[in-house]
């Protein structure tokens, strides 16, 4: 593609396409359901208008070189979605998929601003109390990291940035009086680098005077006539001042202090919103600044980089795990052989694999990771793989497994060629979170009979029967398959990965089974299904394929040694298909096919309060809250639908549940609490002829009864150590938690091994931990977090979190201004200088500082004395309060603004007898000789002209000042 950047449309995506009504400027579609605002805007609507804007605006751009070009008249004046604008320009060439779940990354970010401890209460992030230029600087600090995530091509991280950062900027439009204040436009300076946000209200200004429910010009007229920025204040933290603005709305307990009412216009219901009348205005702006900083940032990086941060992939990544070991050579030329078909495939189209990812391993080590983007720089790598030494079991299968699935986009398969067991099973937890929260396919393609139990290699004891049991289990719960095979046939087994490596392969049936005998199983093919495999593995004497009306069908076959494929002719009869199989011991049967009608999905549980929404469950179900289910569906024509879930336990009673469409398009089914331990989803409909229609989820589900979030507010940079937190809560009943986390490819833990944790039920606990980045770590470097809870003393399952940061570049300082420092204070009040220590609490001085920051003060600590501090905004300064009593004559402050730049400011208190209010002593004894100098300079020019002055006369005489001595 182009690196090429036209101008942004400023008003033909913008105005043509009408933004889609029902909706609130809420976190997501789930908020109407909880507050009845039906009629307004969420952030979900500007921020997936917005990206599917900036997308249509990259394609028109730049010409696909097979295709016709799109042309806007076919877009104008109508509801963008996904499917119409990647359908047009790539055909099939793309994934619907991995598109949808990149927004979903986005929009879910977004709306978690609203939802997480760390954010949902500071007033930075939502422009609240008056913090609206730190807000800007906060937006230029984001732009800075997302940029620093592109360039590390950690494309997970960019879009959490990238939600969180979308969702302050829209905050600004509904929060702030901007449009109160009759502007038509977006800001021009808010989040452009190099630019400060001026012209805001002062700590002494009144903003607001006191109105009900639906407040008309409750702002004051002079703060209107001198155009200033203010912002309402929210809650009990910050404590808003006499005649400043709220928020408003049911939860804002500040509505009810002068200036009672609200300035927000999130909603267009008067109940929720004071200044409901301008929601739309607000809205339509927040949209036009989402689309300017997209459009911004797209100038800044290619437009290759800009559609894999949007998700625009034809699948995610070709990953492989290889096992190095001297016995590996036949496996690692099959890995060459494939990856160079696949590569030669993709080369006639614009979409190659996002990345190219190889972990080799063996004993005792794994890794390191390759991952490129260049398919001739991984042809290469795996050209420089050579197998060498080993030969004696086990090996380090998952940890270099674990390594894959950290660095492996979601929605992706890994395949892993070996011939050896594991040697670290107790990631086995951690390997399988990964697995389900990225949707994440695995493959284990194995050269050695597992039945074989007296055969010895070099050093190597007699191997147990089920040593790979574990492989089995992992590939069967992530939706991949094993692949018992020998050197001789691993070439031809490998073409699965072939077979694979496709973005709409949809999985119709997979069982594994180690016992012998007569299985029957059956899959359903329905009219969107083609490209059907077959894929049996293991010791399976016969078997026999029949359609739906009974005919045996045999398709083409291919077999390589215990290994069979068997591909189905298409078209093929809708309906019930079945296959028998005679066994004689373990075996496996798979069946996959291609189809453009899928389904991604997630749970939320609801949450209630000031934005209220539907907090999106990313790590793992939680048994214990009510949750609900969101499915989107891809591919699905208007004839069909989808009418089910079902939820099936390893171990219980299949539950199915009633699906429910809503104005988005998306599916909901309210499923109240989650099954606790491991179970599978499908969804089941009917197509346009009334035939049953259905789709499994790939991967299997593991619930957990906590739950766990990861935070590190500040970016991580060499030799500074900083705090990061992992809050904890526990839904299920009264546990002790060992709670471990752990760094790769680094260790930045300080001391923090495993720590074990008392719980009741439904409690939260925040454990913050020291972590500090190696000087040796280069800036770009991409450092995982894995944090895990376990009940200690049983067998229930663990919540799991993972959380990957970009090493930023040592910490700068405000791009606008110098480094903070502290200004002379100003006293008032003062201490007699002789006072008795039963006396000195009677007696109060306090100290003011003006500090000029554009990132804004986070807190303030009393290092040496003791008293009461308060800050906040005052216009473009930050005031820092100190009050204390006389028995403590001096004090030191430590300020720490929102980059964690930290200054001291020391106080001394004024005696009695001297001037102390507002400085003027401290100014006054600064000019003193400046004064004196003047003075004397006056003097002998008054002198040697003393003759000139004598001649001139009486008049002028009159009009000499005496001036007296200093």
């Amino acid at each position: 593609m182009s690196s090429s950047h036209p101008m942004l449309l400023p008003l033909l995506l913008l105005w043509c396409l009408a933004l889609p009504g029902g909706h609130t400027f809420f976190p997501n579609f789930w908020s109407k359901f909880l507050s009845f605002t039906w009629g307004s805007y969420t952030h979900q609507d500007l921020t997936e208008e917005a990206v599917l804007n900036v997308t249509l605006q990259i394609l028109l751009d730049n010409k696909h070189p097979t295709r016709p070009p799109l042309r806007w008249e076919d877009f104008e004046d109508k509801t963008l979605t996904p499917d119409e604008i990647l359908t047009a320009y790539y055909g099939d060439e793309v994934s619907l998929r991995q598109y949808r779940a990149s927004m979903r990354q986005i929009v879910s970010a977004n709306a978690n601003m609203d939802f997480l401890n760390l954010t949902r209460n500071d007033p930075v992030r939502h422009f609240d109390s008056e913090r609206v230029r730190q807000g800007n600087s906060l937006l230029l600090r984001a732009r800075e990291q997302l940029l620093s995530y592109l360039s590390a091509k950690e494309y997970e991280g960019a879009r959490e940035i990238l939600g969180q950062t979308l969702h302050a900027l829209q905050d600004f439009y509904s929060h702030t009086n901007w449009v109160e204040l009759g502007n038509t436009d977006i800001h021009p300076d808010l989040a452009t680098p190099g630019r400060d946000i001026s012209s805001l209200a002062g700590v002494s200004d009144q903003t607001c005077t006191d109105c009900t429910v639906s407040c008309q010009n409750n702002i004051v007229a002079a703060i209107q006539k001198r155009h200033l920025l203010t912002s309402g204040y929210y809650g009990e933290t910050p404590e808003k001042p006499q005649g400043k603005c709220s928020h408003g709305g049911p939860f804002d307990y500040s509505k009810e202090l002068s200036a009672k009412g609200g300035i927000n216009k999130d909603t267009a219901m008067p109940m929720f919103s004071p200044h409901h009348f301008l929601h739309k205005q607000a809205a339509q702006l927040a949209l036009k600044a989402s689309i300017k900083f997209l459009s911004e940032l797209r100038r800044e990086v290619t437009d290759n980089i800009m559609l894999r941060l949007l998700g625009v992939s034809a699948f995610p990544a070709l990953s492989f795990v290889l096992d190095t070991t001297g016995s590996m050579g036949e496996e690692i030329t099959s890995a060459r052989l494939q990856s160079r078909l696949i590569i030669q495939r993709q080369s006639d189209t614009l979409l190659q694999p996002d990345y190219y990812i190889l972990v080799p391993f063996h004993d005792p080590g794994f890794g390191p990771v390759y991952k490129t983007s260049d398919p001739d720089e991984f042809l290469k790598i795996l050209d420089s793989l050579q197998a060498l030494g080993g030969g004696d079991e086990p090996e380090m299968c998952l940890s270099a497994l674990q390594l894959a699935l950290i660095n492996t986009p979601p929605h992706s398969e890994i395949f892993v060629f070996t011939d050896a067991s594991s040697k670290d099973p107790h990631l086995r937890s951690s390997v399988e979170a990964l697995i389900q929260e990225k949707k994440i396919k695995v493959s284990f393609l194995i050269t050695e009979d597992p039945s074989r139990t007296t055969v010895k290699r070099s050093k190597r004891e007699v191997l147990s029967p089920d040593r790979f049991d574990l492989y089995t289990d992992l590939a069967s719960t992530s939706g991949g398959q094993v692949v018992f095979t020998t050197n001789s046939d691993i070439g031809k087994a490998s073409e699965i990965i072939t077979d694979s490596a496709h973005f709409d392969v949809v999985t119709l049936l997979y069982k594994q089974s180690s016992e012998k005998g007569a299985p029957r199983n059956t899959f359903l093919v329905d009219e969107f299904m083609y490209n059907v495999t077959l894929f049996i593995n293991g010791d399976v004497k016969i078997f026999q394929i029949f359609d739906p009306k009974g005919h045996k069908q045999n398709g083409r076959q291919a077999s390589h040694g215990k290994f069979t494929r068997v591909f189905l002719q298409d078209p093929l009869k809708v309906g019930t298909w079945s296959i028998y199989m005679e066994t004689t011991g373990p075996h496996s049967i798979r069946v996959q096919g291609r189809s453009s009608l899928d389904f991604l999905y997630y749970f939320g549980t609801p949450v209630n309060g000031s934005h209220p929404g539907l907090y999106q469950l990313n790590n793992q179900p939680v048994t214990g809250v009510p949750a609900v289910l969101v499915v989107d569906v891809i591919g699905l024509p208007e004839s069909a639908n989808l009418s089910h879930v079902t939820l099936t336990p390893v171990h219980g009673t299949t539950r199915m549940l009633e699906l429910e469409l809503t104005n988005e398009g998306l599916l909901v089914a309210q499923v109240g609490e989650i099954p606790l331990g491991e179970f599978s989803l499908g969804v089941s409909g009917t197509d346009g002829k009334g035939h049953e229609v259905k789709r499994e989820a790939p991967q299997h589900l593991r619930s957990a009864e906590c739950m766990l979030e990861m935070s590190c507010p500040v970016p991580l940079t060499p030799e500074n150590s900083q705090i990061m937190s992992v809050k904890i809560t526990n839904h299920g009943s009264s546990h002790y938690y060992c709670v471990t986390v752990n760094g790769s490819p680094y260790n930045i833990f300080d001391e923090f091994t495993t720590t074990r944790v008392q719980m009741n039920s439904s409690d939260s606990q925040v454990l913050n931990i020291n972590i500090s980045v190696p000087t040796s770590v280069e800036p770009g470097a991409v450092i995982t977090l894995m944090a895990e809870a376990e009940e200690c003393d049983s067998n229930i399952p663990a919540c799991f979190a993972h959380l990957s940061l970009v090493v930023a570049e040592k910490v700068k300082v405000s791009p606008v201004h110098t480094p903070p420092v502290c200004p002379q204070p100003s006293y008032f009040g003062s201490c007699p200088e002789s006072l008795s220590p039963n006396l000195c609490q009677d007696h109060r001085w306090s100290a003011h500082l003006l500090v000029l920051d554009a990132d804004g003060i986070k807190f303030t600590e009393i290092l040496n004395g003791s008293g009461v501090t308060s800050h906040g905004p005052d216009g473009k300064y930050e005031y820092v309060n100190f009050t204390s009593s006389c028995c403590t004559p001096q004090a030191e402050l430590l300020l720490t603004n929102y980059r964690d730049v930290v200054w001291h400011c020391f106080f001394q208190v004024p005696t009695a007898g001297i001037q102390t209010d507002s400085g003027q002593l401290y100014y006054l004894l600064t000019l003193l000789p400046i004064i004196f100098v003047v003075v004397l300079l006056l003097a002998v020019y008054f002198t040697c002209n003393k003759k000139k002055h004598e001649v001139e006369g009486t008049q002028n005489q009159a009009e000499v000042i005496p001036l007296k001595e200093p």
